[in-house]
């Protein structure tokens, strides 16, 4: 673990300065971003050790990849550094490039602070690699979630889709009932104004043969009271004539009576 007495950032810190940076919350950090945010709590506390190192050293620490093939300690610092490298997972140059300086910036100026950094890129490791399992598994969730719900929209709109071709059915079939329906209907009141109508024909019919019965009648009728007024007319005047015998023979017959 790390000690303030030996450095001046605890894990502690480390582990805030990673979780500043991170605040996407993803777990992940490019080399670039970590390096820099280090660097910069380190410049901020360290600032009086540097102020005393200006004074006492000139060195200068070419920041650049070694060679692949160097001997002695060199050599092995950098296998351990390459064994450092290829735990992390880096494959992008730059990134190793940027790791590399700060590797080489501690060990020429806090050579004690390499563990801590090995620890805490190994913790920090274990702890994207958690992340990133979490990730996963949340992805998994997520799809198998999103497979399960396109599952039950699709069952939705089936049965949906089912329910309204079973409604537009109903409606077909109920619509086709009134229809038939009202056809029965206006069929019996067609074949219902058809007897009225054929019914009001023979009525006019009848009552056209009775007015002409009537007309006729009439005609017989006038005939006759025209020939009963002539008989009757005939009737008057022979009676006149018979009345006016009478009175001529009763007057013959008085005379003859008074002679």
């Amino acid at each position: 673990k790390l000690q303030e007495e030996d450095f001046p950032c605890s894990t502690a810190e480390l582990e805030l300065v990673f979780d500043g940076l991170d605040a996407a919350g993803t777990g992940r950090l490019r080399i670039e971003e970590f390096t820099a945010g280090l660097r910069h709590v380190m410049s901020s506390q360290t600032a009086a050790r540097d102020h005393r190192r200006r004074k006492t050293a000139s060195r200068r620490v070419r920041l650049v990849l070694p060679s692949p093939v160097v001997e002695g300690e060199d050599s092995e610092e950098r296998r351990h550094f390459a064994a450092f490298v290829e735990q992390l997972g880096m494959a992008n140059n730059s990134e190793e490039k940027e790791i590399w300086q700060l590797w080489v910036k501690l060990q020429q100026e806090e050579p004690q602070l390499l563990g801590n950094l090995e620890d805490f890129v190994a913790k920090m490791r274990h702890r994207i690699q958690e992340a990133r399992s979490k990730k996963e598994a949340l992805e998994v969730t997520l799809n198998k979630r999103a497979a399960e719900h396109k599952e039950e929209v699709q069952q939705l709109c089936e049965a949906l889709e089912q329910q309204i071709q079973e409604e537009k059915q109903r409606l077909e079939q109920e619509s086709m009932a009134r229809s038939h329906q009202r056809g029965v209907e206006l069929q019996r009141a067609l074949d219902a104004s058809e007897r009225e109508v054929q019914r009001l024909v023979t009525e006019q019919a009848e009552l056209e043969t009775r007015c002409r019965s009537l007309r006729s009648m009439q005609q017989v009728t006038s005939t006759e009271n025209r020939q009963l007024e002539e008989s009757n007319r005939e009737l008057e005047e022979h009676l006149r004539h018979v009345h006016q015998q009478l009175q001529q023979n009763q007057g013959r017959l008085q005379a003859a009576r008074a002679a």
